[in-house]
Formats: C-alpha cells, sequence, structure tokens
C-alpha cells in the first residue's frame, strides 16, 4: 500500500508565500494525502486555496490559533496529522515537484523502520554575493560547537538500500522536516520556546535524536525566500537566541566548564558574525540582533553576580 503524507504549514501573516507553496504542493508528482494550514497570524487563510487543494483530492484544514508560537502551531499540527509520513514545511520555502515522491522513496528503502526522521536541505535564494559572504563567515566563526555528541543515528545501520543517500543529522530545521508517522503521533516541539521561537528545532532535534534516528537527505532540497512576518524586533531577537540557547544547553547538553566555554565562544563568534554582517551590508537589522544578544548577556552577568552578592 502506498504510503500516506501529511503536510504541516504554520504560517503567520504572508498570504503570498502560502499561495504559493500550496501551488507548490499541488504540483507534487506524488501528492500529499492531508494538509494543515496552521494559522497565528491576523489575516485569514484565503479559502480559495482549500478549495485547490480538495479539488486535487487533498484533504485540508485550517487549523487558527490566537497566539503566535512556532512551536505551538507545528505541535498543532503534529496533533492532527494522521499520515504514514509527517512533513514540517515553512511556508516561505518553494518546493521542487519531485520533493514528495523522492522522500517516499526513501522511507520506503528503510525496511527495518530505523528511521524517524529525515531532514531536508534548504537553500538560500537569491543566492548574492551578500548570503555567499554570510555562509563563508559562519563557517569562519565555528559555531555551536557545543552540540551534544549523543544522536542515535550514529549508532544505527540502515541497509544497502539507503547506503550513501542518508548522513546522521544532530539536528533537522523545523523549515524542512519530516518524521515517521508512529514518531510524529507523539514528538512535540517545546512550546515554552515563544513566539518566533529559535531553536525550538533546535531542542527538539536534540531531544528526539537521543534515542530516535534522525537523518538528513543531501538529494533533498528546498529553496527558502525569506519574507517578511512573524519574525519581530532584530533587537528582541537578539535576546530571545541567547535565552533559547542557554534553555536548549541546560536540557540537551552534558558537560562541565568546556561546555560553558564552548557556549561562550559562540555566543562570541555570534555577535560578531552579525556586527561584521551588518557593516559589510549596511544592514541595521544585523548589527541590533548582535546588540540584543550583548543586552541579554549582560543582564545574565548581573543576574549571576547579584545571586553571590546576596549568598543565595
Amino acid at each position: 500500500m502506498a504510503m500516506t503524507i501529511s503536510v504541516v504549514i504554520p504560517t503567520h501573516n504572508r498570504p503570498d508565500c502560502l499561495r504559493r507553496i500550496v501551488e507548490c504542493l499541488l504540483c507534487q508528482t506524488y501528492p500529499p494525502t492531508e494538509l494543515f494550514l496552521v494559522n497565528d497570524g491576523n489575516i485569514r487563510v484565503d479559502p480559495a486555496l482549500m478549495r485547490m487543494a480538495e479539488s486535487a483530492g487533498i484533504r485540508s484544514r485550517v487549523i487558527c490559533r490566537g497566539e503566535p508560537s512556532s512551536a505551538a502551531s507545528r505541535n498543532a499540527g503534529l496533533s492532527a496529522a494522521t499520515g504514514d509520513i509527517v512533513v514540517c514545511i515553512d511556508d516561505d520555502m518553494i518546493l521542487p515537484p519531485n520533493l514528495l515522491s523522492e522522500l517516499v522513496d526513501l522511507y520506503e528503502r528503510d525496511a527495518h523502520g530505523v528511521v524517524a526522521g529525515i531532514g531536508i536541505l534548504c537553500e538560500q535564494i537569491p543566492r548574492t554575493w551578500k548570503w555567499r559572504l554570510w555562509e563563508v563567515v559562519s563557517t569562519a566563526t565555528g559555531r555551536v560547537r557545543w552540540a551534544p555528541r549523543r544522536a542515535a543515528s550514529r549508532y544505527v545501520r540502515v541497509g544497502a538500500a539507503l547506503a550513501g543517500r542518508l548522513r546522521p543529522a544532530r539536528m533537522m530545521s523545523g523549515g524542512a522536516m519530516s518524521l515517521r508517522g508512529r514518531i510524529a503521533r507523539w514528538a512535540r516541539f517545546d512550546e515554552s520556546m515563544k513566539g518566533y521561537s529559535f531553536g525550538e528545532d533546535r531542542e527538539f532535534s536534540y531531544r528526539i535524536g537521543r534515542e530516535h534516528a534522525l537523518f538528513v537527505a543531501p538529494s533533498l532540497r528546498v529553496e527558502h525566500a525569506p519574507a517578511a512576518g512573524g519574525r519581530g524586533d532584530w533587537r528582541k531577537r537578539g535576546g530571545v537566541y541567547v535565552e533559547n540557547i542557554l534553555y536548549i544547553v541546560r536540557r540537551s547538553v552534558d558537560g562541565g566548564a568546556g561546555t560553558v566555554l564552548l557556549v561562550a565562544l559562540d555566543f562570541a563568534a555570534t555577535m560578531v558574525q552579525y556586527s561584521l554582517w551588518a557593516v559589510l551590508t549596511w544592514r541595521r537589522e544585523n548589527l541590533d540582533f548582535a546588540i540584543g544578544m550583548a543586552e541579554a548577556l549582560l543582564r545574565r552577568g548581573a543576574g549571576a553576580v547579584r545571586k553571590i552578592l546576596c549568598g543565595c
């Protein structure tokens, strides 16, 4: 029997992006069985999109939420999904027509069902010199060296049919990821990470990946065409990034002084990266992000000093 696919798309005030990705789904050579549009914005989902999907034989539903939250919106879709494979994808992605057919092929090749999830690579568009420079700086700064080493995917054998097609992954991007249905029935994102959650996919992957094998498929790629909407103030985002990384480290990473040092180096490298990027591109929001990070770290440091002085 053919595998069924559920697609979950969180959306927040980006109607043009939403229409584009629904149209991408309608062009798939292996169409999804069901589609869930989880809307936590204040712009209503165009009913015409649902009619288009239904006319193509795709069961469709809009799930409305009041409070903006990437994590909670993904969870709402996961709770509703019934497919053998559940795909979570952001509304500002562009999908090739064969994406779902290739994804199904990979899961079908997993004869023993050891693959719990497969991540999909996201390629930024347009690929300007600025974006290429960003990638170079990211590689040079060597961020996230503190990530947990324990991952189930490092210790399972996927079989000859998948040889060279998958590589172990410590993290799957929430913007383009898939799970086996049996995993999606219970696996949930941490809803304590509010708003544009910034790292909820990292926390999810580290936690789930300890016991269940997560992979990334180099052959599966989508294009990411970033659009405004839902991401909030950049200075605030910098602060949220700091708080969420510290939260993830506390929850998911084992280690002592070495881990603390690596996290500190990560924060320093990230601030340098965004500051340098602001200078090279004349984009104020990148500097605001670095400032937001610095402010959050200063607040954390001041709080630690107060505890020491108060003896509590």
